[in-house]
């Protein structure tokens, strides 16, 4: 379906209910039946957006709206009116540990809405009516304002928000859309937070602009109680996810044969697991980006898939790379943090260009590989430079191992692990146990590597795990590692 006409998302939404009213929109994951329609969704966010501007007692001209997002229809509701009301929107993930939601809510500044308290309040007008107002909404929109804030998963600093313009969002999905076509016949689902990128630009954005059938779960649970009438042909996950598809279908799982794609984003996915997808006819689309960036940077397409390569850019982005580090400029890149123009500044430099903070190669073919964060890097005091990630990586390719992450603390290298002690990996040819093959093939010769097994596993509620389960190494590495005292003391590191 043709997108370039389409200045926003409101406006992509205004038309699916012009020109198909009666056809299915979002589809309820508990049990596979039509929640709305096009038509029955305009008539819906019309009707909240009239309650956002009417009764709420707006007091700053910003106009930001806080709520906790469970993926619920909903929640998407709430996002089309807060575009037509000209409010800017602030989803918390509602998966967060509760005192990280609270302290997101605080430092947003803005009024909250709770779903229950105003589902009474909502009353929707004929259709014709719903889509005459909203058109007139939609001519008001400022393209380039504020319209989405999104917490980052705070991997490296706290959180912040990022502010993103519809401008941003927009063109992001029509790329993304660009390098992975989707038709209106498509059922896409959705595992992951639409308070967070990856899943509010790669799934929402693209449904809205595609027009295909739309179905909002969370995580494992989602895939557990997945009706038998509702057969998704398109998923974006995280390699656990992944896992978990995979392991369904080859179980025989009947309501999970006609995926055609899985989109990988946020982690890398593993080779064993592409090979996987391959022997089971689905394609793989991995891809790269931040939160900063709308955030899709790179998109493999159907044809061009590798593994271990997240794609070319996708359309609208200029790339360079200084010391392995990637810069970007493009109708992507936000309009600055929430109240931090400091940060913002250390971000971005005045001509546009976005420090991504990554480490990557280019190869020959224009596809991209990321090496890791720069941040972790760690250089040893021979000067080699240690890439953790794709150490860790090559790590969670062995069988049994479920977390690995590898830290420099205190002048010594640490290696936590977790393992699924029923699949124990086997030692190598060579006799040798496969974990420290592996950290042979990444390290110089001699280097000593202290092994942790983790009696817990490292997990979101304990705040060491982002969102999307990448490590949170500083917090990590307080939390796991011993301190100077506890070796003194003859202390052991714990959990």
């Amino acid at each position: 379906m043709q997108t370039a006409d389409v200045p926003h998302l409101l406006s992509a939404l205004i038309r699916h209910a012009k020109q198909r009213p009666d056809e299915v929109a979002l589809v309820d994951s508990p049990t596979g039946h039509s929640v709305w329609t096009w038509g029955e969704l305009a008539r819906m966010v019309n009707a909240t957006a009239n309650i956002l501007q009417t009764r709420l007692p707006w007091t700053d001209a910003s106009k930001r709206l806080t709520y906790r997002c469970t993926n619920h229809p909903n929640d998407v509701v709430l996002s089309l009116a807060c575009i037509a009301a000209g409010v800017t929107e602030i989803p918390i993930d509602a998966f967060l540990p509760a005192t990280q939601q609270d302290a997101l809510i605080r430092r947003s500044k803005a009024l909250h809405w709770d779903h229950e308290t105003h589902a009474r309040s909502v009353s929707s007008t004929n259709l014709t009516n719903a889509i005459s107002d909203l058109e007139a909404s939609a001519r008001e929109v400022d393209l380039h304002s504020t319209s989405l804030v999104l917490w980052t998963s705070g991997t490296t600093f706290e959180p912040r928000g990022v502010m993103l313009s519809q401008h941003n969002l927009t063109t992001n999905a029509k790329a993304k859309l660009l390098a992975v076509p989707q038709e209106d016949s498509d059922l896409r689902l959705s595992l992951l937070s639409i308070a967070h990128a990856y899943a509010r630009t790669s799934d929402m954005g693209t449904w809205l602009l595609s027009g295909c059938r739309y179905s909002l779960g969370r995580g494992r649970s989602t895939l557990r109680s997945l009706p038998e009438r509702l057969s998704p042909t398109l998923i974006n996950a995280v390699p656990l996810l992944i896992d978990d598809i995979l392991n369904r279908i080859e179980s025989g799982q009947t309501n999970l044969q006609s995926l055609r794609l899985i989109g990988c984003g946020g982690v890398a996915m593993s080779s064993q697991q592409f090979e996987r997808c391959q022997r089971n006819n689905i394609g793989v689309i991995q891809g790269y980006g931040c939160t900063e960036t709308s955030p899709v940077i790179c998109s493999a397409s159907p044809d061009n898939a590798t593994p271990n390569r997240v794609g070319p850019l996708v359309a609208g982005w200029e790339s360079k790379v200084e010391d392995k580090r990637l810069f970007v400029r493009g109708p992507g890149v936000m309009l600055g943090y929430l109240d931090d123009e400091s940060a913002t500044q250390q971000k971005m430099s005045p001509d546009g260009w976005l420090d991504t903070g990554d480490l990557v190669e280019i190869h020959d073919d224009g596809q991209f590989q990321i090496l890791g964060r720069a941040d972790d890097v760690i250089v040893l005091d021979n000067g080699f430079k240690v890439f953790p990630t794709t150490i860790e990586r090559q790590l969670l390719q062995l069988q049994g191992i479920e977390q690995a992450v590898l830290l420099h603390h205190q002048g010594q290298l640490w290696l936590l692990l977790s393992r699924d002690l029923s699949q124990a990996t086997a030692d190598d040819q060579t006799g040798r146990d496969p974990v420290e093959s592996c950290m042979a093939e990444g390290l110089p010769p001699g280097t000593n590597v202290k092994q942790l097994e983790l009696s817990e596993p490292l997990s979101i509620d304990t705040g060491e795990l982002t969102a999307k389960g990448t490590p949170r190494r500083p917090i990590i590495r307080q939390r796991r590692l011993p301190t100077r005292d506890s070796f003194a003391n003859g202390n052991q590191a714990g959990s």
